[in-house]
C-alpha cells in the first residue's frame, strides 16, 4: 500500500506539466489541491461522484494531450459501466488511476465493495492507506473552470 500523496506525486511526475488532470470528488481533490495548488491544468470535479472517468474520456477525445483521471474505488463502482465505454473508445491519451482504500471516504468512511484486480479502461488500481483529512479545495468552481479552459487553449 502507498501513501495517497506519494501515489499522486508519482502520477504527476510520470505525466508531467503538459498533461491535463481531472480529479474525483472529495479527498482525492483535496490531496491534489494541497500538493499542486498553483497548477492551472487541473479540473476539480467536486460533487460529481464517479464521473471523472467519463469527463476525462470526453476531454481525451478532443485533445492530443495526456488526460489523467483520478477516481476513488467507491466512486468508480458508482459508474462502473464507464470502464467498458473507455475500453471501446478510440482514445489513446486517457489514463485512469483508481485509488483504492476500501471505503466511501468522503461520506464518512463507510466500507464499499471490493474492487476486482483490473477493469477495462482503467490504467492502474493503486492500493492506498486512508490519509488525514485535508481542507476543502481552495478554488471556486467558476475560477477553476476559467483557468482550466485557458490552460487548454494555450
Amino acid at each position: 500500500m502507498l501513501n495517497r500523496e506519494r501515489a499522486i506525486n508519482s502520477i504527476f511526475t510520470k505525466h508531467g506539466d503538459d498533461a491535463v488532470y481531472i480529479t474525483n470528488t472529495g479527498h482525492l481533490s483535496r490531496a491534489i489541491y494541497n500538493l499542486y495548488p498553483e497548477n492551472k491544468n487541473i479540473l476539480y470535479m467536486q460533487g460529481s461522484m464517479g464521473l471523472s472517468p467519463a469527463i476525462g474520456l470526453g476531454l481525451a477525445l478532443s485533445t492530443d494531450r495526456d488526460v489523467v483521471v483520478f477516481v476513488g474505488d467507491a466512486s468508480l463502482l458508482m459508474h462502473l459501466g464507464i470502464t467498458h465505454t473507455i475500453r471501446d473508445a478510440p482514445s489513446r491519451n486517457l489514463y485512469v488511476y483508481v485509488f483504492d482504500n476500501g471505503v466511501h471516504e468522503s461520506v464518512g468512511g463507510y466500507d464499499c465493495s471490493n474492487l476486482e484486480k483490473s477493469y477495462p479502461g482503467v490504467t492502474k488500481i493503486i492500493k492506498i492507506y486512508a490519509g488525514d483529512k485535508k481542507p476543502r479545495v481552495g478554488i471556486e468552481c467558476r475560477d477553476n473552470i476559467k483557468q482550466f479552459k485557458e490552460c487548454l487553449n494555450e
